[in-house]
């Protein structure tokens, strides 16, 4: 039987509860990893929140196969489309040097999950790079880094 590993991308603790299939579990933080066999996880995907849960990319799973086969991706895909996870590498590439163009472009294929992740590395690591880019993020989801590292410093200094 072949094991699916769901991985969460999400800061906060996640979890599902499928009592019609007896499937429950927790994932404490993010990157945190749960094993689940292929049958159990295509059972999952017919549960609206949890489809939601790897739509919006709190949850996702590697294998762009298994993606395919229960809707995730198009069929056609050769790599993730609908959810991209960035590193930290990425991420620090997103808000230092990438042309605002690009970035403006690239925000948009983001899901809100890892544009928070995005805006929470950016506080983070105090990184403010171009204000425009703060300000796209900010449009999106309505997290002002600026003000967020600004409290961030007041904080450590009080």
């Amino acid at each position: 039987m072949d094991k699916i590993v769901i991985i969460s991308n999400t800061n906060s603790r996640v979890g599902i509860n499928l009592p019609e299939i007896r499937f429950s579990r927790k994932w404490p933080a993010k990157g945190s990893k749960v094993t689940v066999d292929k049958e159990t996880f295509e059972q999952m995907m017919y549960d609206a929140g949890t489809r939601y849960m790897f739509e919006s990319g709190m949850l996702y799973i590697e294998d762009l196969e298994v993606k395919k086969s229960v809707g995730l991706e198009p069929e056609d895909a050769k790599e993730p489309v609908n959810i991209i996870i960035l590193d930290d590498k990425q991420r620090h590439r997103y808000m230092t040097v990438m042309p605002i163009n690009e970035f403006i472009a690239n925000i948009k294929k983001l899901s809100y999950e890892e544009l928070q992740n995005l805006a929470d590395y950016a506080i983070e690591h105090e990184l403010v790079g171009d204000l425009k880019k703060c300000d796209e993020i900010k449009k999106l989801i309505g997290k002002d880094i600026i003000a967020a590292i600004k409290l961030n410093k007041l904080d450590k200094e009080g």
